[in-house]
């Protein structure tokens, strides 16, 4: 097991977050964004400074985070109404996150998977695609064709595709995670295992929802959550899931992936060193 990152978890700053990571001992990051601007649409400058940063501090980049398909898969066809007004309306409403899922797709993927290739990254993470009011499983075969293809896109390119477990997503548990990745079978694709996604989900991370994913796992996301007793929750330092347990468990699978952290808490800079320092102990067990 190896430890990463998320740059932004530290600072917007990727200097800053490089120099403080490095400095925590940590030579590996994962890049999701510059600024207010998300990788891969970052302008030249930006992209030079990335590169100039990882031979400064001989540092890589094993993994970038998009956001692609952060956005509705939509499905069936439009609503039509005799009113012409209220039409159009429909017809709007029906086009906007077909054209968004049109960028994702022939935009979005082809420029993150180019973008990772320019900076070395292995794997582009992936989300599952908003649920909305889209009952659960079974995942609809047009979902399925989607991840499939940009698997297959991903793969030409040498790379891997990690879709990231997170809440009112069609990936949101272990177990639907699991036979999404069954369903879809290519050899490119995997899961980003985020116990603090899976939990929020309604999932038991470990020994529950890991059990059911422990074969598609090759990136993992460290947070931790705590639930109040009214059923809120919030992200903290030390909270409800088994990390202990779910390290070992990792351990046991021989995972030689990386972990990276993502505290998703403020202020970020204590935050982030905390929580790389608890990872640190409990990695720092097996190896």
């Amino acid at each position: 097991m190896k430890i990463s990152i998320v740059t932004d978890e530290i600072s917007a700053d990727p200097e800053t977050a490089i120099e403080l990571g490095v400095e925590w001992g940590v030579s590996s990051f994962e890049l999701r964004g510059f600024g207010s601007d998300r990788v891969p649409l970052l302008n030249p400058f930006q992209k030079g400074r990335i590169r100039e940063l990882m031979d400064e501090f001989d540092v890589q980049i094993v993994a970038i985070s998009p956001g692609l398909f952060k956005c509705p898969f939509p499905l069936g066809p439009r609503e039509r109404f005799p009113l012409r007004t209220l039409d159009q309306a429909l017809f709007e409403r029906w086009r906007q996150p077909r054209d968004l899922l049109k960028f994702h797709q022939e935009e979005l993927l082809p420029l993150s998977i180019e973008y990772a290739r320019e900076i070395g990254a292995e794997k582009i993470v992936t989300f599952g695609f908003e649920r909305g009011s889209e009952p659960g499983p079974p995942v609809p075969d047009e979902i399925l064709t989607a991840f499939w293809q940009a698997a297959e896109q991903i793969s030409r390119a040498s790379l891997e595709m990690v879709i990231e477990v997170e809440a009112g997503f069609w990936i949101d548990t272990g177990q639907n995670a699991a036979a999404v990745l069954r369903a879809v079978d290519h050899p490119a694709l995997g899961i980003n295992w985020d116990p603090g996604n899976a939990i929020v989900a309604g999932d038991t991370p470990h020994p529950d929802g890991y059990e059911a994913v422990r074969d598609f796992v090759k990136h993992v996301h460290f947070k931790d959550v705590s639930f109040g007793p009214d059923g809120s929750y919030q992200y903290v330092l030390d909270g409800d899931i088994d990390w202990a347990g779910q390290i070992s468990a990792l351990a046991a699978d021989g995972y030689a992936g990386f972990i990276s952290v993502e505290t998703h808490m403020e202020p970020k800079v204590r935050c982030a060193r905390a929580m790389t320092e608890r990872l640190q102990r409990l990695v720092s067990q097996y190896q």
